[in-house]
């Protein structure tokens, strides 16, 4: 058996009418009107694995010559490489980034070859964005061209628009990281540039008159997340909060600084880390300080991009920060963790996360001007570092991605001294955790992007299901599955042809709850059209099933297929999918009218 070390992801609201049963009085009951209750249901134990732990022997898998950058390299697929028809996880991963001498490229991961090379003018301090932005199922490329402009690429290289960047009153003008994000539920996304909004058309929607998520008076490192639960995303920068207008959502009165975002101290709720040049704050979801900072001496001028995972196991996300000398880890509150020597003049370069070996603790990965380390985030020792790197750093960090669909992750780095621009490190024992294919921006979480590189309609919050960031941390661990089935309890046909009621009810056998809001489906044939859908209200917690739900189907819309009942496959009613670890027990067939 594989195991599914994937994710939960909502991908939006569907387009389809939602089935809440023949009328809402007989929601939980059978044909007879009898209730349905809730039933206990056996663990699939056949999912549970042993703990596997990896070794830690990282090589160089690959290095792109020449084309040399500081990143961080974005990865996710351009192309539908196995001529199925769609683009999406099964696919080739791809590598773009814009290199020193102002070329967007693109890089096969498996491959490590040059696939194609535009001129766009960008910086290569710079960094770009992957998404379906337009819906139409092919990912663009959202990419700025210097200072002034910002662009929008198709999965080739070929321009689609330019827009003048319009910065407001902060007039950041060097390394600009996008993001993309649709943040209002259209289906259509929106680039985030700083505190620039553009639609996917190029139109500038927006700008916000405080920051634009950058320090030192440089970069534009702005996080698109929904921080009330209204729905509707903010673009967080380090002093203030936006709405899709540009308009103020929150503000604090402080400096700018570039955020991570997560649930820092277990309320469920999202906090705010904020790096603001040599000073270290931490904010509330209303952006409003919680009363704790730190500032480094004078000669830290600045310190990089913060990330965030669980690195001593308490269940709690702490978050890393690294800046001149020094790389720092923090518990929530301002308790320092440990601290470990680093070399980086400007202070710009940021760590990234991933748990390697599988052992329950991530690592820090960090590449500074020198060398790159990778660190244990429990006491911050040293694991491994590579003197073969050089970069002037500017506020990049190392991706993280299976770059060549082989079940494992591997840590991409950009180099901008040496004479390959690119390095890709893998395991030499071949044991490290497998990790999504998919990285897709430098203010990366991920629920972000679905695996099929579309951007999620509703964008579920990462620190509801992962509670991290920049951390390639998805899986559970091999004691932990999700599995859900459906089946068929009864089908009420005394309204045909007019009507048909099927009743169904969602089982649970794995060892997780499923989160509120799950879908079923009724399709024309097993592979055919949605016909009919309905939402599992609440969550079913493990080793339990829902109550009877009874969902109204057209029998006409069948067209003569035999129906079927489906539960966890994105299609249909709330589109929120499960990487289960038996994906072949999910459909239920009943007969249709007579």
């Amino acid at each position: 058996m594989v195991r599914p070390w994937l994710w939960i992801a909502v991908l939006g609201c569907s387009e389809y009418d939602l089935g809440s049963g023949i009328d809402d009085e007989n929601l939980g009951l059978n044909c007879d009107g009898d209730p349905i209750a809730e039933i206990d249901v056996p663990l699939n134990d056949s999912c549970a694995l042993d703990q596997q732990t990896g070794t830690f022997t990282p090589v160089v898998e690959w290095s792109l010559p020449a084309n040399t950058a500081y990143g961080p390299p974005i990865v996710g697929q351009l192309n539908d490489d196995n001529d199925d028809g769609t683009i999406d996880a099964l696919d080739d991963p791809d590598i773009v980034f814009q290199t020193l001498n102002g070329n967007l490229i693109s890089v096969s991961g498996v491959t490590g070859q040059l696939q194609w090379s535009v001129y766009n003018g960008g910086y290569g301090g710079e960094s770009v964005a992957i998404g379906d932005v337009d819906g139409d199922g092919v990912p663009e490329i959202a990419a700025p061209s210097g200072s002034a402009t910002m662009a929008l690429f198709d999965n080739e290289g070929q321009l689609i628009w330019s827009t003048p960047h319009s910065w407001g009153p902060m007039g950041y003008s060097d390394y600009i990281y996008p993001s993309i994000a649709d943040m209002d539920g259209d289906g259509f996304a929106e680039i985030i540039a700083g505190s620039s909004i553009y639609s996917h058309t190029g139109e500038v929607l927006g700008v916000g008159d405080y920051g634009v998520g950058g320090t030192g008076g440089y970069g534009a490192l702005s996080i698109p997340v929904d921080l009330d639960g209204d729905g509707l995303l903010e673009v967080v920068v380090g002093n203030a909060a936006y709405n899709m207008d540009g308009s103020t959502k929150y503000s604090n009165g402080l400096a700018d600084g570039i955020p991570a975002v997560a649930d820092f101290d277990g309320d469920g709720e999202p906090e705010v880390v904020v790096v603001s040049g040599s000073t270290v704050r931490t904010l509330e979801s209303d952006m409003q300080p919680t009363g704790w900072s730190m500032t480094w001496p004078v000669y830290v001028t600045y310190f990089g991009p913060p990330a965030a995972d669980d690195m001593d196991g308490d269940g709690i996300p702490e978050f890393v920060v690294a800046g001149y000398t020094q790389m720092i880890a923090f518990k929530w509150g301002g308790e320092q963790l440990w601290s470990a020597a680093i070399s980086d003049g400007s202070g710009a370069a940021g760590p990234s996360m991933f748990d390697f070996e599988g052992d329950g603790y991530p690592e820090v990965v960090y590449a500074d001007e020198t060398t790159v380390r990778i660190f244990d985030s429990r006491d911050g020792a040293i694991k491994m570092q590579s003197f073969d790197h050089g970069s002037g750093t500017a506020f990049e960090c190392p991706t993280i991605a299976d770059v060549d669909n082989d079940g494992q992750a591997e840590i991409l780095v950009n180099h901008s001294y040496l004479e390959n621009g690119l390095s890709v490190y893998g395991d030499a024992d071949e044991s490290w955790r497998p990790a999504r294919s998919v990285w897709n921006q430098h203010a990366y979480s991920i629920t972000n992007v679905n695996d099929d590189m579309s951007i999620p309609t509703v964008q579920a919050p990462n620190w509801d299901q992962y509670n991290n960031f920049r951390s390639a941390d998805a899986g559970l661990p091999p004691s932990q599955w999700h599995d859900v089935s459906v089946e068929v309890l009864d089908v009420c046909a005394d309204d045909c042809p007019a009507t048909l009621g099927v009743v169904v009810r969602v089982l649970n056998a794995g060892t997780e709850p499923t989160p509120p809001g799950l879908g079923v489906s009724v399709r024309a044939g097993a592979d055919g059209p949605v016909v009919a859908t309905a939402v599992v209200a609440d969550a079913i917690p493990s080793g339990r099933s829902s109550t009877g739900l009874t969902i109204e189907v057209d029998p006409a819309a069948l067209d003569g297929a035999a129906p079927v009942v489906e539960v966890d496959r994105g299609e249909g009613a709330s589109e929120l999918i499960f990487g289960e670890c038996d994906e072949d027990n999910n459909q239920d067939n009943f007969e249709g009218c007579p």
